[in-house]
């Protein structure tokens, strides 16, 4: 890439707190230990106290007994402002996930969660945002619109500043024989009606029109958007898990992902995310941290 990394910190960025609620993990653990040693964090590791075994003063280990436990502390943790980031560690999903959205937390900032994935893929000319590859299944009109607000306001806080937003089906025209056509050009109506001018979105737009110039001129697509998005919209989590899967296991992208609609930034990577992504998904969330 010919610009500067979107997963390397600015010497300004403020230094985080990282509360990992199941810490007691071996790649977990990796991922602290290279944090550490580009030091640009803090931790708070909630887990079984035994089996975390790394010794620095920018750790502090809080010994949890079940899983729950190590959720619902590491949450008090940022709800309390001792820590600025959430990180899900050795636990379900789910759990963290119910956790931050019980009403003691208040945690909930909007009224859809979404994942986003940012990638830096050698392929492509710039950051490439996809959403939602891991929360929402099948999203509606409305919240496929909420999803797309949220990815809004993350690139928004990752320095692209009018973000170019593609919601993606299979073909580039509506047809009433593919439903994630027709959600895809209301949509993008939806938001050239009503949203301001902070994004430009179009749909439908197939994939390659979406990211290559080249396709989108064979296809006599003329806007700002086809072969240059910033941001993916995805017409369900099936099409996004099988993106965000291919972009890394054959594309060699780089990849960090947050949940957006909360308060604070709240990391849950896959658990086939290799050590390298996860700690990008670190880097990511400490840039954004106060923006």
């Amino acid at each position: 890439m010919t610009q500067k990394s979107i997963f390397q910190l600015e010497k300004t960025a403020k230094r985080a707190r990282i509360a990992i609620a199941g810490a007691d993990d071996a790649v977990i653990l990796e991922v602290v230990k290279q944090a550490l040693a580009h030091d640009f964090a803090d931790f708070l590791l909630f887990g079984r106290a035994e089996l975390i075994t790394i010794k620095s003063p920018h750790v502090q280990v809080i010994a949890t007994k079940t899983d729950q436990e190590a959720a619902e502390k590491a949450t008090e943790a940022v709800t309390k402002k001792q820590a600025d980031i959430l990180m899900k560690g050795n636990l379900p999903t789910a759990l963290i996930l119910k956790t931050i959205l019980k009403k003691e937390y208040q945690l909930r900032d909007k009224e859809l969660l979404s994942h986003v994935a940012v990638f830096e893929i050698p392929a492509y000319h710039k950051p490439l945002i996809v959403s939602d590859v891991a929360m929402n299944i099948a999203p509606d009109e409305d919240a496929q619109i909420q999803i797309t607000q949220n990815a809004i306001a993350s690139a928004q806080k990752l320095g692209i500043t009018k973000p170019k937003v593609a919601v993606l089906s299979a073909v580039e025209k509506e047809s009433p024989k593919m439903h994630s056509s027709v959600q895809a050009a209301q949509v993008a109506a939806y938001f050239k009606a009503f949203a301001s001018d902070e994004a430009e979105v179009e749909g439908p737009l197939a994939f390659d029109n979406a990211i290559s110039k080249a396709a989108a001129q064979h296809k006599n697509i003329d806007n700002n958007v086809a072969g240059d998005a910033d941001i993916l919209i995805m017409p369900s989590i099936e099409a996004g898990n099988i993106l965000y899967k291919s972009l890394v296991f054959f594309a060699g992208a780089r990849v960090g992902g947050f949940i957006a609609g909360v308060k604070v930034p709240v990391i849950i990577a896959s658990r086939s995310d290799s050590v390298d992504n996860k700690l990008a998904s670190l880097i990511l969330t400490v840039g954004m941290v106060g923006k």
